[in-house]
């Protein structure tokens, strides 16, 4: 054993005991000192023996046993030793082991008893057979020592002791206050008065905060070890100290039953007889089930119970609100023995506060200089658009990444402005840049996507204008903040363009479509696909957080365009379901779970009235009815569900010029497709109106067009091109002629047709 080792005490017992293992060995004249010559030494201590025996082990024969093993097995040298013996390699890790296993316990002595244990370990030797063969186990031998000779073994009225304990499972946070080693709290005063107020009562002055992940619920306990240091707190929390719980050392290297609760006890007895301590416990909910075991044994958090409610110890504990939920509300017991605070989220101005008394700290770290401006850009962008997180925790995380990414560049002295912060919010959530600059605030960038989608749809030019200026509006950060950016109903016949507007309103803004086809959810149990199975039902747990395919998918995807096509078709308890989404952008699982949907655009498109409205009206000619969708919809949808709709959008049918547009669309995707292999189409206004004729109905709207283009136009080009491998840089010309598509090709200058095609229409 090293004798210099400054980690542990030195130990008059145990160097006694080596001494006298290595005169056994050479008494023997033994060029080496073993685990036998150890163990029989050991078996001659009388302290030893007394432990045995009171272990309920005969140590007589286990003596001679050894005795004679060391006399007739272990080699001799036939000449005298010139030196002292040497350990073996054997003996060597028996003493690391013991080492290791002192400093997980938390002594800071190496006694007899480790070594006997660690000896047990050395499983390939003699002397751990001679102990197991007398019925001695090491985990039992262990909790005997510990019940035994505890007290005696940890000294428990030694201050050294306790001192030990306390920097080995606990962080002192009022210390790292008065080395100026924590953030400054800004706008919590109010919850640690009411922390100070619980702190002071009689019996069960503890403390439980709730609050969502990145309130701050860790701060305020490292603000309240801050007050104490300035001596801003009542009398009776003056000199006091705050001590917060590594929950996770006092698991860690616990390999023996006992050991967990030991410790416990050791730190609860360390912080009473310190006197003046506050316990605070992150994390509080992992006491449940701490230590254990796999066999059901007593966890932390009952562990703790006793000492809740005595009033000699003060605790703080921080929990989210799901942990609460699932962990303190089922232990009734427990939860009475603390009082809850709620910690909400601070307002975005507070946060800025927050933010900018904490700056400092963050451009010492960085050596940057963080301005004014993009203290404000995140916590302002960060409210909009980070919605599965809370202030001031995410607009730190902005402030920090954005730092940290001048810092990677090695950029010396870099300046923190409010672009670089946009810049980091647009990585963070998928949004383009364009929309979070001041550019998208004035419309810039959005009187572009706005072209871009009317140059897309053709003939709804009023339908997009209604829902750009939703858009125009919450871009700018005008909406209301409690509620999606907008929900819009389509009407209007198939065809027209429905959901093509959705899907341009998603890609032209960057925006990821979440579409459902609610022919899906006609059953009225399809709405445990939405929000996930009700409690008591199968897949409740197998869920994912209770939640269904919506709440996933808006969680995943909180910037998106939800698309609910053919909304007529689903259950009324799944338009229900939407009721609450409409009108404050959440959505609530079946547990509890809610999903942020407020950057969201909502669009619902239904055929309701169309076929009335097709009908004419009963007299001479063919008048068409009008309003018959507006009806169909008041009738079909409850008021409750129109209320929460921003805009009903009437898609009308599609007049000629429409048609000639969307027929050169089609056309158009089939030219830049044949350019790749260098061939051109041509189109000629007969053949486009022959296509028009043939690929419109009134009914059906424009998607029979583009069966039309691929059956009369795409499909004869295509077996073409299959069957003349050498057709390319050629000219493809096409022609009405007698109601019948005639395509010519082209391979010359000479105008000349190669093959001339005739396709019946």
């Amino acid at each position: 054993m090293a004798k210099g080792n400054k980690l542990l005490k030195p130990n008059k017992d145990l160097e006694n005991l080596i001494e006298v293992a290595n005169r056994i060995a050479i008494t023997r004249n033994s060029r080496y000192v073993t685990t036998e010559h150890l163990l029989y030494a050991m078996l001659l201590e009388n302290s030893f023996r007394i432990m045995l025996t009171e272990f309920g082990i005969q140590f007589a024969d286990l003596l001679d046993e050894v005795k004679t093993y060391i006399d007739t097995k272990i080699p001799k040298e036939k000449n005298a030793l010139t030196g002292p013996p040497t350990r073996t390699h054997a003996l060597e890790r028996v003493f690391n082991r013991g080492y290791t296993q002192v400093m997980f316990s938390g002594r800071d002595k190496l006694l007899l008893f480790d070594i006997f244990i660690s000896l047990m370990g050395e499983s390939n030797s003699h002397s751990a057979y001679f102990i197991m063969k007398y019925g001695i186990k090491k985990e039992e031998f262990a909790n005997f020592i510990t019940q035994k000779y505890g007290k005696e073994l940890k000294n428990e009225e030694s201050e050294q002791y306790y001192e030990n304990v306390l920097r080995q499972y606990c962080t002192n946070f009022t210390s790292l206050a008065e080395k100026k080693e924590i953030d400054p709290v800004i706008g919590r005063n109010d919850v640690i008065d009411d922390i100070c107020q619980t702190l002071a009562r009689r019996n069960k002055s503890n403390v439980l905060m709730v609050g969502d992940p990145g309130v701050g619920k860790t701060a305020i306990a490292e603000g309240l070890a801050i007050k104490i240091v300035e001596e801003d707190v009542p009398n009776y929390l003056q000199d006091h100290t705050v001590f917060n719980l590594d929950i996770g050392m006092l698991l860690a290297g616990t390999m023996y039953r006992g050991q967990f609760e030991e410790r416990i006890k050791d730190v609860m007895q360390a912080l009473i007889s310190k006197g003046d301590c506050i316990l605070f416990i992150d994390e509080a909910h992992t006491m449940k089930g701490a230590g254990s075991g796999s066999e059901g044994g007593t966890d932390f958090a009952n562990m703790l119970k006793p000492y809740l409610g005595r009033g000699k110890l003060k605790v703080i504990a921080s929990t989210t609100w799901e942990e609460y939920t699932s962990s303190f509300e089922k232990d009734r017991a427990l939860m009475r023995r603390f009082y809850r605070i709620t910690v909400d989220e601070p307002s975005a101005k507070v946060a800025k506060q927050i933010l900018n008394g904490s700056a400092k700290y963050y451009e010492e770290f960085h050596s940057a200089k963080i301005q004014p401006d993009a203290i404000d850009s995140a916590v302002d962008l960060s409210v909009r658009h980070m919605t599965d997180k809370r202030l001031p925790d995410k607009a730190f995380d902005l402030i920090d990444s954005a730092c940290a990414r001048q810092r990677q560049q090695e950029i010396d002295s870099p300046v923190i402005t409010k672009e670089l912060i946009e810049y980091e919010c647009s990585k963070i959530t998928g949004i383009p840049l364009d929309q979070l600059s001041d550019a998208a605030a004035t419309g810039t960038s959005l009187v572009d996507v706005e072209q871009k989608i009317k140059e897309a749809v053709y003939g709804q030019d009023d339908v997009i204008d209604k829902v750009m200026e939703k858009v125009y509006v919450s871009k700018a950060g005008l909406s209301m903040p409690d509620k999606p950016t907008g929900v819009f109903l389509f009407l209007g016949p198939t065809g027209t363009g429905k959901t093509e507007v959705a899907k341009q309103l998603s890609e032209n803004l960057s925006m990821k479509l979440l579409r459902y086809d609610m022919s899906e959810y006609q059953e009225k149990h399809s709405v445990a696909r939405f929000v996930g199975a009700p409690p008591g039902y199968v897949g409740y747990e197998d869920s994912n957080l209770g939640g269904g395919l919506l709440i996933r998918d808006i969680e995943r995807n909180p910037n998106c365009v939800i698309l609910f096509d053919e909304i007529e078709k689903a259950h009324p308890d799944v338009t229900n379901v939407l009721l609450q989404l409409m009108d404050e952008g959440y959505v609530t699982g079946s547990n509890g779970k809610r999903a942020d949907a407020r950057n969201s655009i909502i669009i619902m498109t239904s055929n309701l009235g169309s076929e009335a409205g097709d009908k004419n009206s009963i007299g001479f000619g063919s008048l068409e009815r009008t309003g018959e969708d507006e009806k169909a919809m008041k009738e079909f949808f409850r008021p409750e569900f129109r209320n929460r709709i921003d805009g009903i959008c009437k898609f009308v049918k599609l007049d000629n010029l429409t048609k000639r547009k969307i027929i050169a669309k089609f056309i158009g995707e089939l030219d830049t497709q044949l350019k790749i292999k260098n061939i051109r189409l041509l189109v000629k206004e007969s053949a486009i109106d022959l296509l028009m004729s043939k690929g419109f109905d009134d009914n059906m709207g424009a998607r029979p067009v583009a069966r039309t283009i691929d059956q009369y136009l795409r499909v004869p080009i295509s077996r073409e091109i299959m069957v003349d491998s050498s057709l390319k840089d050629c000219k493809i010309k096409v022609r009405s002629e007698d109601k019948d598509l005639v395509i010519k090709i082209i391979k010359d200058s000479s105008n000349e047709p190669v093959k001339q095609l005739v396709v019946k229409v």
